[in-house]
């Protein structure tokens, strides 16, 4: 079986992608982890925290790692599975299809370079506050502001350097940094907990333990959540990992340990060895931070909490040094220090979203390029880093960093989900090194304590809701703009090939493609066709679809090809010599999906299917598998004839509503009636005590006379609109229906309404459904049904 025929399309799960040198030990990738959520908020958010939750910041930190551990088994399994670049964006794709992953990809993208952009500021913060106080360097006229963001954009130029140089140089550096910060903060940790030995009264320094009630804490887990989703950043590195499917889910349980263990204890120690002095209010007074409160927050006899959080990024450092010599310039280098691990993480993880979007095409094909001596994605290493150095020094950070929070709660909801559906449709087909017990209550645990902390955060910051939604809605912009039309044109190649292909000279702007796949269907969908084509003056686009089985490349299909070019070479026969006719035979794996690509590779403006006129009653299909498929997710506008009997329209029946739809069912009767010289009649079906329809009716009539066709209207009042339609057919000699579909529903499927589709199917003569195409709303319903599982295949 080919690739693209794979299960999980295309997709390779073996893990033994040749694109990245595999040189990554479980003891770098537990360093890459560890690097990411040590320097993800103990130097820079953990006073900040503090003035949420109070004492209770140990709690919110317990917790923070308690519901980690859910959406971490999660990743373990899915990275262990999924050994690839990409991480959570590739497992929704998989789930949830391309379009809802490029949402997961555009905001993992942006979060991981806020995220960067977050970290070279403080780097950049403690730089300028170490050289300034305790050095007096010059400041050769700039701002401490311009210093801080001077030694940002360098940080992040060194380490987007030595992520371009190669994964190896990445985790040497990482290493290195890691393990110099580890060391530091034991000694902090140490000194802080021999303190608290020496004290008599330590529990009087927890208390009150909830000053700000629990919500504080639930605001303080929300604040640091950053902190803990470094094993996110673990399974970024699949693709460089020796043995990943095993060494990956190790990894990230071990790095989850470390970790917690040191926010507890870096939470006991400063709430419980350090005191609020003189020289600390006074610091924390003149103290102007990244995230700090304002004066007038801080009371005139505050709490230690009040302190640390008004003195922000910089709460950690000035309180270290009542514990250690030199405390405060200690923790300020280990916070350069962390800041620096993190920035690599997120630089390093940063580039992989972004590979991993170009190689599914959904961004530009550069950010897919790997470097022929260095095996990295040099591109998007360079793009990503150039992402975090403007965002740095643009955007106001406190506030976008706490979106950032936002978003990887929101990506985790979706892999949560993602892991449900993955496990239910491939279990049987993935290769894993872990499982995660209790399924499918360990994903549903971590989809619930995401989405609450994710509501709960709007009590902190609104505006990083706001900046989150304006991200989605740009990212949408992009979809749509760009990314949606390069994803359906890469699934046309894989999924369809044009074997014969015969144009006319003459080329017409609007087109109306017609599948032919029944030589007695051919005259009649031929002369429909003709008709819509002829009144928009367009062309008419004949194509035949051949199935080729699952286990047979399409470039080997030639040979399932048969009697297809002639019937389609006799269909052309009914045309009118005014309309330009064309004719391809096509390969797909199904003719419904077949038949949409061709829409939308040619750019058709109508799809004409022919159809038997009796609905399934099966709950999978209703029309029947072609047509379902095409008319659920088409590229334009579509309609659906049943073709008996063989007679010319004489008079034609468009029963009128005030949809979209209907509205499009009369320009199609307009069509047939110029093109036979037939009589429109315009049908209001009002059920007792409906408003006056009149004004809709007269307005229809208007513009159908104004092209020169005999034009009617009536007005009926009846409780079952479909036997009103055909009662009135039956008496008025009516041999002709064209019947508009009914709104879409977004929670259940709606092909064209059961009116439509009654009439078409008890009616005796011909009868025309139609469907006006709505871009942005079949998108939302496709992401809606997808999300819900509704999907299904041709037969």
């Amino acid at each position: 079986m080919s690739d693209s025929d794979s299960p999980l399309g295309g997709l390779d799960v073996s893990a033994d992608g040749a694109d990245f040198a595999r040189e990554l030990s479980l003891f770098d990738i537990i360093v890459i982890g560890i690097g990411a959520m040590i320097g993800g908020s103990i130097f820079v958010l953990t006073g900040l925290a503090a003035g949420e939750s109070g004492p209770a910041l140990i709690l919110a930190f317990a917790l923070n790692g308690f519901i980690t551990i859910f959406t971490g088994m999660v990743y373990a399994e899915l990275g262990s599975a999924f050994p690839e670049p990409g991480g959570g964006y590739l497992w929704v794709r998989e789930a949830l299809g391309r379009s809802q992953a490029f949402i997961s990809g555009w905001m993992s993208w942006f979060a991981h370079a806020v995220a960067g952009s977050l970290y070279i500021l403080s780097f950049g913060s403690f730089v300028t506050l170490i050289l300034t106080e305790f050095f007096r360097a010059p400041t050769f006229g700039l701002s401490l502001v311009d210093l801080q963001k001077l030694f940002a954009v360098a940080a992040a130029a060194v380490f987007t350097y030595i992520n371009y140089r190669g994964a190896k140089e990445t985790s040497r550096a990482e290493n290195v940094v890691t393990m110099l910060q580890l060391f530091i903060l034991a000694v902090f940790i140490v000194a802080g907990l021999w303190t608290i030995a020496g004290q008599s009264n330590t529990t009087v320094r927890f208390e009150p333990f909830f000053p700000n009630g629990v919500g504080g804490v639930f605001l303080a887990m929300g604040l640091t959540f950053i902190a803990f989703e470094g094993y996110e950043i673990i399974v970024q590195s699949g693709r460089e990992v020796v043995n990943p499917r095993e060494n990956i889910p190790k990894a990230v349980f071990y790095s989850m340990f470390v970790v917690v263990t040191i926010y507890i204890l870096v939470g006991i120690v400063l709430l419980g060895a350090v005191d609020v002095t003189p020289a600390l209010l006074e610091t924390a007074r003149q103290t102007d931070s990244i995230g700090g409160s304002t004066v007038a927050d801080l009371p005139a006899n505050p709490a230690l909490w009040q302190v640390l959080g008004h003195l922000g990024e910089f709460g950690l450092a000035q309180a270290a040094g009542q514990l250690l010599p030199y405390g405060t310039l200690v923790i300020l280098l280990t916070g350069i220090l962390s800041a620096l691990a993190a920035l690599n993480a997120t630089t390093f993880s940063s580039s992989r979203v972004g590979y991993a979007l170009g190689n599914d095409r959904v961004f530009p094909d550069p950010f897919s390029r790997i470097h022929p001596d260095h095996q990295t994605p040099h591109v998007s290493v360079l793009l990503s880093g150039t992402l975090i150095a403007v965002m740095a020094v643009s955007l106001p950070l406190a506030q976008v960093a706490a979106a950032t929070d936002l978003m990887f709660l929101l990506l985790f909801l979706q892999v949560n989900y993602s892991m449900i559906r993955l496990r239910r449709e491939y279990g049987d087909v993935l290769e894993y090194g872990y499982i995660s017990p209790f399924f499918p209550y360990i994903p549903i645990v971590g989809i619930l304590t995401k989405l609450f902390l994710a509501v709960y955060f709007f009590n902190y910051s609104p505006l990083a809701w706001y900046i989150a939604i304006a991200w989605i809605l740009v990212g949408f912009g992009v979809f749509l703009a760009y990314s949606r039309g390069r994803i359906r044109r890469t699934e046309i190649r894989r999924e369809t090939r044009v074997v014969s292909d015969e144009r006319r000279p003459t080329e017409r702007p609007y087109q109306v493609l017609v599948p032919i796949a029944n030589p007695e269907s051919a005259k009649p969908l031929v002369e429909l066709a003709s008709a819509i084509a002829r009144r928009n003056d367009g062309e008419v686009l004949l194509t035949s679809v051949v199935t080729i089985p699952v286990q047979t490349p399409l470039e080997d299909g030639l040979q399932f090809v048969e009697n297809e070019p002639q019937m389609l070479e006799d269909a052309m026969q009914y045309a009118p010599d005014d309309v330009p006719i064309h004719r391809t035979v096509t390969l797909g794996r199904g003719a419904g999906r077949s038949i949409t690509n061709i829409a939308y590779q040619r750019d058709s403006e109508l799809i004409l299917l022919g159809w038997r006129g009796r609905r399934r009653r099966s709950a999978e299909f209703a029309l029947g598998s072609t047509i379902d498929t095409v008319v659920e997710n088409p590229p334009c506008d579509v309609a659906v004839a049943k073709l008996a009997p063989a007679t010319e329209p004489r008079e034609i029946l468009v029963p009128i509503t005030r949809s979209s739809h209907a509205a499009f069912a009369a320009d199609v009767a307009t069509s047939f009636a110029r093109y036979w010289n037939a009589n429109v009649r315009l049908l209001h079906v009002a059920e007792p005590g409906s408003n006056n329809f009149e004004p809709v009716m007269a307005d229809r009539r208007e513009v159908i006379a104004e092209e020169d066709v005999t034009v009617s209207t009536a007005s009926v009042t009846g409780d079952d609109i479909t036997d009103s339609i055909l009662s009135y057919a039956t008496e008025e000699g009516v041999d002709t229906i064209v019947v508009g579909a009914a709104r879409e529903g977004i929670l259940r499927r709606v092909l064209f309404g059961d009116i439509s589709e009654r009439v078409g199917e008890q009616f005796d003569g011909r009868v025309v459904m139609v469907k006006k195409h709505s871009p942005i709303r079949s998108l939302f319903r496709q992401w809606v049904q997808k999300w819900l599982g509704r999907r299904r295949s041709e037969d």
